[in-house]
This record gives C-alpha cells, structure tokens and sequence, in this order.
C-alpha cells in the first residue's frame, strides 16, 4: 500500500483545527451580525437608507392676485429664481457655507446659520437666497459638482406693480421669521416660506396664500437629481377684491407727490375705503425680494416714518376741523343758532390771555354761518365757552373721536384723545381752566385725532348721521370668479344729533367752499362741502429740514345732495389747509367725477388761507 503524498503531523493538524474553528466562529458571528442587521434592525437601515437617497421639497403655492373695486390688478406674482440647500447632503456646514456665499455673495456665517437650523429636518431644503440673478444661477448650475445638495428653483415672487402706492394698505409678505415659527398658528410652516405681514396681505393671508405642494426626488451620492418620485401639485391661493378705487388712489398720490401726511377717502353712505396714501411710504416689493439687514435698519431708523401707517396711527391736533363739532354742540344745547353772532376785532382777551385770530385785522361781526365759512378763531373762541367742554367732549365722542374706528388693521390703531375736566385731573393732576376750553375751542390743546377717525366723521356728516365702521375688503373669489367670502358695510350707530343741526353742518361746510376758506377745493359742475383747517405745531427736534410748523388740513364730501365720496387731506408742517390740502382734495374730486370742463380761477388770497 502506497504512503499519501502529504500525511499532516499531528502539530500541523492540531493547527488546521484551530483555524477551522476560528474561521466557523467568524462565520457564525457574521451570520449573526447579519442576522442582527436585516431582522431585528432591517426596518431601520431600510428607512436610513431611504432617507439618504430620498428629498422631500416644498412647491410654494402661487398668492392670490388683489385687484381694485373694478377689477384693475394691483399686486400679481411674477417668476423668480431661488437657492436652496439641503442639509442632508452638506458634510461641513461650514466650508460649504463658504463656497455658496462666494457665489451668492452673502456672508458665509448667516447661510451657515440657516442650513444648520435646517438639520433637524435634513431632508428639506433651506432656503438660503432669493431673487438671485440669471448670471448667478448660471454659475451655481455649472459649480453643481462643487456644490453638492444646492438647487436652483423658479418660484413665484409678490409683485406689487405700483410700487410705493397704497403700501401701508395692502402690506408686504416675507419670509415666515423664526420667531413667528415658534408660535401656533405658524405651526404648519417651514421656514423660507411666504406669509403676509402687514396690510390686507397679513388680514387675509389665510385666503391669499394658497396651499402648498410637495415634491419627492431620488438623488445620488451627491445630491443630484435622479429621478422624480411624487408630486403633489400646490393650490393658488384666492383673490382679494378691495374697495380701493386705483383711479382715485393715483389721483391722490400725484397731487400728495413730495408732501408728508395722509389723504383717506371714503364712501359715505358705505364706510368703504376709495383711496388710502400715507407719506412717506415704502415699496413692499423690497420685502418680497428679503430686505437687507442694512436696508430694514435704515427703514426702521428714518425720522420720516416711512413705515408709520399715519391714516390710523398717526395723531395730530385737528385744527379749525374741530370747529364743526363746536358748531354741532352749541346747536345742539341751544347755546348756539345760526344768528348768533361774535366780533372778531383779530384777538380775544380772557383775563390777562390774549388769543389771536389767523386774521390779524379780523372779520367783524360775524354770524355762525360766515364764521364756519371764514373760519373765524375769535367766533370759536367764544363759541366753546358758551357751549362748554362737556357738551363739545360729549359730541365729539358722538362722532367717533377719541375712540377706535374698528377698522381691521395689522398694527395698533391710534385711539385720539378728547380732553375732559376729569381726564385732565385724573391724568395731569390738574385743573381744567376757561383757557383750555378756548383754545380747544379751535382744535388745540390736547386734543388728538387721526385722519381716519376724521373721515369718519365728515362721512357721517355727509349720510345724515350714520356712523360706519371703515373696511377694504369687498369679496374674496377663486380664480374661476366663484364668491368665496363677501364682505359689506358695518353701521356702528347713529350719532344723537337731530337733522336740523347735521342740515346746517352741511350747508356750513357748503359755504366754506362756495365763498370761504375752501375755495381751492371747488369743482365746476359739482357742489363740493369741506373745512380747512391749520393746526399749531411745536416741533421738538429739527433732524428734517424745510418744514414749516403749521399742519394743513382739509375735509370734504360731494356731491352735496347725495354724496358719493368724503376726503381728508392733511400735509403735515406744509402751512395753511386751504392752501396746500385744498387743492390735493380737488384733484381726487375731479378723478371721481370726471375732467373738469374748465377750471375756475380761484384767488389764493388771505380769505382762502385757513
């Protein structure tokens, strides 16, 4: 019998052994780990590995259009180019963050901030810049190997085609802020998406915003699109119709052009908004783009205001406007008729006070009919005596002043101020003296009002009475032109003043324009009523140049027998009412009642001053 070609030792067998064993035993431990892994943990690295390779992106919903009453589009959207970034796919936050903002040219450290507040969410892109240029994007799509998990994307961008014009109505959108993520009814949000901030865009937001898609996409190791997976498609938001009138709302812009202030128009037998301008203003199409740190600083820090909403938020003594409640009261109580009468010698002494009248000669004897139509302080002085600051506090407040309008608005409304005796002692700790009954008498003191609290009340005036509540607002529709929401006038009461005493109101304010202080407001072929008025400044500091110290205001309604319309105008440190306001309340006339067929001569003499 033949010996085998090889016969192991026992020591070389005794190590095959071992080796045997120990590789069964990795084996075994593999089997396992395998085991492990795919069982016991298999729906785990299953869904890890879905998440590596799946992204999940937001198709923000088209807004809503907002037209005017007619129909005219004021705010549309229009396609801009945007830069994401998902977090998934950036390895060092940092050194990307510095390569995208070399292109983008933004700081590296706020792009790092927003990816990294992205990381819980991984798989969603952060927005990191918007409304970037055709040259930018083209140079992110050809860095796209360098920039892993970066993307380009068309999204709709808020247009406002006017720019600055009704701003402070219509708002702006922006960026949904971190802070506002934090609170409930942000809840549903992602960040970099849009939502109304200001104006009717905030107000009806959930109307206007739509309700956005979403997108699901394979990507590669690099972040690259594979393939498209799912798309769920977004829904436009609804339309706002407004009340606004834009032939109006330019009308008043052009003859406000270079003034600061306010100009509100009204719809007196509605309370709807026909016009609403507020100056200095801003161009909320900078919002939509992301303003600046710089910019919004600048904003927030100009001693114009320009984002100050003056039509309700702005206060100021009203001036010879007051006059109409004074003549109103004293009606009222019977310390007034339309034959009373005062001298006016130009000055009005009480005790050891002198007041003086903007008429330095003075206007003689005057009834109270040509001292509404003159505006004539020395009358009003003594007016308000006679009739006393509880009945004059009592009828303004009839009126709406020193009390909200209810207009819904983003902001806070300014309420005015009506001084009382009691006020006056609860509040300063004072007295109330014959001199501050005087000088309240013409609207200063410590008075206060708004424009919009002043509309109020001349549209009141103007409908017999009635007191409404200002809105902006007329339907909400689908694209398909289909109702969503409607909205109308809301009556907030009637003021408690007899016909006969808001009868004579009107034919005061008539003779004001017809052969008074107005005469700068008159329309050929319309009856126009109004009330200049010049309200006393004391400036407190001088950071803007070139001001005068007199507020010019001036009020109005027409046509006379059944109005259509009621104005305010007040050109803040402009001079005399008659002079600068009077003539800005005519040119939004003459837009609402057609070209006028030749313009009457109108003397810019003392008697048209106040």
């Amino acid at each position: 019998m033949s010996r085998p070609w090889f016969s192991p030792t026992p020591v070389i067998q005794g190590r095959i052994h071992r080796t045997t064993l120990l590789v069964t035993v990795a084996l075994l431990l593999l089997l396992m780990r395998f085991w492990y892994l795919q069982i016991l943990e298999g729906r785990y690295y299953a869904t890890l590995s879905i998440h590596n390779r799946l992204r999940l992106r937001l198709v923000e919903a088209p807004r809503g259009f907002i037209l005017d009453r007619s129909g005219a589009v004021i705010v549309e959207n229009r396609p801009s180019f945007s830069v994401y970034v998902t977090p998934a796919d950036i390895p060092d936050v940092d050194e990307a963050a510095r390569a995208i903002g070399a292109v983008l040219r933004q700081a590296p450290e706020e792009i790092a901030a927003r990816i990294r507040a992205g990381q819980a969410r991984p798989a969603y892109p952060v927005l990191v810049a918007r409304e970037v240029s055709e040259p930018t994007m083209v140079a992110i799509e050809e860095r796209k190997m360098n920039l892993p998990g970066v993307s380009v994307r068309v999204q709709p961008t808020r247009a406002y085609l006017d720019g600055d014009v009704a701003a402070h109505l219509l708002g702006y959108v922006s960026e949904v802020t971190q802070e506002q993520l934090y609170r409930d009814e942000y809840r549903d949000f992602q960040s970099g998406e849009t939502v109304g901030q200001t104006g009717v865009e905030r107000l009806f937001d959930a109307f206007v915003r739509g309700i956005n898609g979403r997108e699901e996409i394979e990507v590669d190791a690099r972040g690259r699109l594979v393939r498209f997976l799912d798309r769920l498609e977004p829904q436009s938001g609804f339309n706002l119709v407004l009340t606004l009138d834009a032939k109006l709302q330019h009308a008043a812009e052009k003859a406000f052009a270079g003034k600061r202030g306010a100009v509100v128009a009204m719809h007196p037998q509605t309370g709807e908004i026909l016009a609403w301008v507020s100056r200095p203003s801003y161009d909320p199409n900078l919002f939509a783009q992301r303003l600046s740190r710089e910019s919004w600083e600048k904003l927030i820090t100009d001693p114009a205001h320009p984002l100050q909403n003056r039509p309700l938020q702005a206060q100021y003594a009203p001036g010879s406007i007051l006059k109409l409640v004074v003549m109103a009261a004293g009606l009222d109580t019977g310390a007034l008729t339309p034959g009373t009468t005062f001298a006016c010698p130009g000055y009005f002494t009480l005790g050891a006070v002198t007041f003086d009248d903007w008429e330095k000669g003075g206007h003689g004897r005057q009834d109270l009919m040509q001292a509404v139509a003159h505006s004539c302080n020395v009358y009003f002085y003594q007016a308000a005596l006679k009739t006393g600051i509880d009945a004059i506090a009592r009828v303004a407040r009839e009126f709406g002043l020193g009390q909200k309008t209810g207009i819904a608005a983003v902001g806070d409304e300014a309420a005015g101020l009506v001084p009382t005796p009691a006020w006056k002692r609860s509040v300063l700790g004072e007295s109330w003296y014959p001199g501050d009954t005087v000088i309240t008498g013409i609207g200063q003191g410590m008075i206060l009002v708004t424009p919009l609290q002043i509309v109020t009340m001349v549209a009141a005036i103007a409908n017999g009475g009635t007191l409404h509540r200002p809105w902006m607002v007329k339907r909400v529709e689908s694209w398909g032109g289909e109702v969503v929401a409607a909205y109308g006038p809301e009556p907030v009461r009637r003021v408690n003043l007899s016909p006969q005493v808001l009868e004579l109101l009107r034919q005061g304010m008539l003779g004001v324009v017809e052969d008074g202080t107005g005469k700068a407001a008159r329309v050929r072929g319309v009856q126009v009523a109004g009330k200049t008025g010049t309200a006393q400044v004391v400036r407190k500091e001088a950071r803007i140049s070139g001001q005068t110290k007199d507020h010019g205001w001036f009020v109005a309604f027409a046509p006379y027998t059944d109005p259509e319309i009621a104005i305010v105008v007040i050109a803040e440190n402009a001079g005399f009412g008659g002079v600068v306001a009077a003539p800005v309340a005519r040119a939004v006339l003459e837009a609402a009642f057609g070209p006028p067929r030749g313009r009457e001569t109108v003397a810019q003499g003392p008697g048209a001053r106040e």
